[in-house]
């Protein structure tokens, strides 16, 4: 082709001689994990030069773009605190060719498909690549910011769109108006989760199956049941609680047979679940129970979590699971998420080690408390991970927000629990205008930017991830509502009624929220 300017570009060669001996890998750049530290403890490696293993596409990469080089420092950054956050952005990279401005996401080469949408002649331009239905790639070349952002939460979250693959050619069709996963997201609150199990019976007969599904204590209990069972969690879940069940005398008053059981619980344990130090430790001048740091063995429970769950299929479940627990030296929230680690009983029992009930679980030499003693309702952490737009979020709140006022002090005691572990995200309306606000502003300002500067403006990454997120997060609360005879040790009765009953109302009250939907 005669030209009159040719321009070759063929990428950076690393610059990882002076670390040959160092005791960190190198190859084609640096070599790091999925939170970017080296094969070194302590030190880590970000941007041009890390070689790193992208989950988006389970392949290793080395990327050399600038954004992600601010990406990678900043998760460095969290990572070197022991926020241990992954890296699993999709990979992107945009160049300006004179007055033309391009965006590239994703990974082609592994493409089977590729179907293109408006006009080259045009300036409006996009080239899908496919592989077995589902997004792996994206050219795109002055297309709306939305369409670009949707299409890049596609292919990070793995959309099959077989049901709109035609559809995609045509320029009109809203890509961000498709809805791109489920979310459960699943509270602690000990005997209470047998509420959550009433709730995936009722969702699952409405057809509505979690892709990812988050949860504390035993809200993470019942998640890696569901994501250990895709096909049928109800069921699973269901024999789970089962198992859990106490057997207690027939109490004709209801109350004082939830007292009669919780107080079981507490002096006797559950069979399946924990047992009581006090009947297996020896007792001495320095085993005395002021020398302890927990009350219970939940042996028993890690025992029935792998009946229940294949921890080694999980990375490959299409059911992503993610459950969090707090670091017990430092005080940090930890998350652990299935596509990225490889889970096993410990992490699910980790994040419901709450003291002085339970001991604390010991991971990789970290200690770790039920994370619900920092957020018993891990949305934020979710949403980190997998983006807000365009999700559909169930909430399952199994502690009342109103309630009157405690007439004693172990009222007092237990309306306090209940404030701590109640759902707490507060800010999500604030946080929602304010964004409302800063775009309507930006778009004000664009007005006076001359045609062809705007459409550079709006092909630039910032742009895209500021501006294109509008999808809307539709966010459903299924609210577990106190009876009027409910005792204050509700959390710890396991006997086989009241389990029935917290399944019954789950199940009820999660079909009277869907139809009031």
């Amino acid at each position: 082709m005669p030209c009159d300017l040719a321009l070759v570009a063929i990428g950076v060669a690393p610059d990882v001689e002076f670390l040959q001996g160092s005791g960190i890998e190198v190859g084609d750049g640096i070599v790091v994990d999925r939170y970017l530290q080296t094969t070194l403890p302590n030190i880590f490696a970000a941007g041009d030069v890390a070689n790193f293993f992208d989950p988006v596409f389970n392949i290793r990469r080395r990327i050399e773009h600038w954004d992600n080089a601010i990406k990678q420092g900043r998760l460095a950054a969290k990572n070197m605190l022991g926020q241990r956050v992954p890296y699993d952005e999709v990979s992107y990279f945009f160049c300006d060719v004179f007055d033309i401005t391009f965006d590239f996401f994703g990974y082609p080469e592994v493409a089977d498909k590729k179907i293109a949408r408006g006009s080259l002649d045009d300036r409006s331009f996009a080239l899908f690549y496919l592989r077995e239905e589902v997004p792996r790639a994206l050219f795109s070349l002055g297309r709306p910011a939305q369409e670009t952002k949707a299409v890049e939460a596609l292919i990070r979250y793995r959309v099959n769109l077989h049901a709109i693959t035609r559809k995609l050619s045509d320029p009109h069709f809203r890509l961000e108006q498709i809805p791109t996963q489920n979310i459960l997201v699943l509270q602690g609150g000990g005997a209470l989760g047998a509420f959550e199990c009433g709730v995936v019976k009722a969702l699952e007969e409405r057809g509505i199956y979690p892709d990812i599904v988050a949860g504390v204590s035993i809200g993470a209990f019942n998640a890696a049941v569901i994501a250990g069972n895709p096909n049928n969690p109800g069921a699973a879940l269901e024999a789970f609680w089962h198992d859990l069940e106490v057997v207690t005398p027939e109490i004709p008053d209801g109350t004082l047979r939830r007292i009669f059981s919780s107080w079981m619980s507490l002096l006797f344990g559950s069979p399946k679940f924990f047992h009581p130090k006090w009947f297996t430790l020896p007792w001495g001048p320095n085993q005395l129970p002021l020398n302890w740091t927990s009350f219970y063995d939940p042996s028993p429970v890690r025992e029935l979590l792998a009946k229940y769950t294949d921890f080694s299929r999980l990375r490959s479940s299409p059911v992503r699971l993610i459950v969090s627990a707090v670091n017990v030296e430092t005080a940090q929230l930890e998350i652990f998420d299935s596509y990225i680690d490889d889970l096993t009983p410990d992490h699910i029992l980790a994040s419901g080690s709450l003291p002085p009930g339970f001991p604390w679980t010991t991971i990789d030499g970290r200690h770790y408390w039920d994370g619900g003693i920092v957020s018993n309702s891990p949305l934020e952490d979710v949403i980190e991970r997998c983006g807000a737009a365009g999700k559909r979020v169930f909430i399952v709140d199994l502690f009342p927000g109103r309630k009157e006022l405690p007439a004693n002090i172990v009222e007092v005691m237990f309306r306090r629990d209940e404030i701590v572990y109640s759902e707490r995200i507060r800010n999500d309306e604030r946080t929602r205008n304010l964004l409302h606000d800063f775009r309507r502003l930006v778009e004000e300002i664009l007005v006076d930017i001359s045609p062809e500067k705007l459409m550079q403006i709006k092909q630039r990454p910032r742009y895209i991830q500021l501006m294109g997120d509008i999808a809307p997060t539709i966010i459903t609360r299924v609210v577990r509502e106190m009876a009027e005879d409910e005792p204050l040790s509700k959390d710890y009765d396991f006997s086989a009624l009241s389990i029935e009953q917290h399944k019954q109302r789950g199940y009820s009250a999660t079909l009277n929220t869907l139809n009031a939907h």
